[in-house]
């Protein structure tokens, strides 16, 4: 049974901003040398996540992505991985000084971007983005629940 889909006008515009804004993203960690995969995980190495087991449950990569990502890290010569104590299986990820330095040159120009859109918008525009967001954000994530659920019947 097909259904006839109508999407409000208002809908394809959010989702067109939001491809946009993937699409900045996508451009800079390509503009970096990186998949967008190795730049976000690169990001989330420097800010503390060692394991992939901690990239994936934050960026919501599938473990074969970081995988990937951290192949591409490291023939780059940007981490080093090492075994963790207790767990021979699971390695820690850390940044050699050619990741520090990649970082230092590349993430800090990426924050200090961000930071200047930021303060471009005023404190209420700033706070009602937040809000939405995470709203909107409940919102789906409350719906694919529904949807999850509903399935399972």
């Amino acid at each position: 049974m097909e259904e006839n889909l109508i999407v409000p006008d208002e809908l394809l515009t959010f989702w067109e901003v939001s491809k946009e804004l993937d699409h900045a993203y996508t451009l800079f960690a390509k503009a970096c040398g990186l998949s967008e995969a190795a730049y976000w995980s690169l990001l989330t190495i420097s800010e503390g996540a060692v394991t992939q087991s901690q990239i994936c449950g934050q960026l919501y990569f599938s473990r074969q992505t970081v995988n990937s990502a951290f192949k591409q890290l490291q023939q780059k010569g940007l981490i080093r991985l090492e075994t963790c104590e207790g767990n021979q299986r699971s390695k820690q990820a850390f940044l050699t000084e050619k990741g520090k330095a990649f970082v230092k040159r590349y993430v800090v120009q990426m924050y200090q971007a961000e930071e200047r859109a930021w303060s471009a918008l005023d404190e209420e525009e700033r706070e009602a983005l937040t809000r939405l967001t995470g709203k909107f954000c409940g919102l789906i994530q409350k719906e694919l629940r529904a949807v999850q659920e509903n399935q399972r019947k």
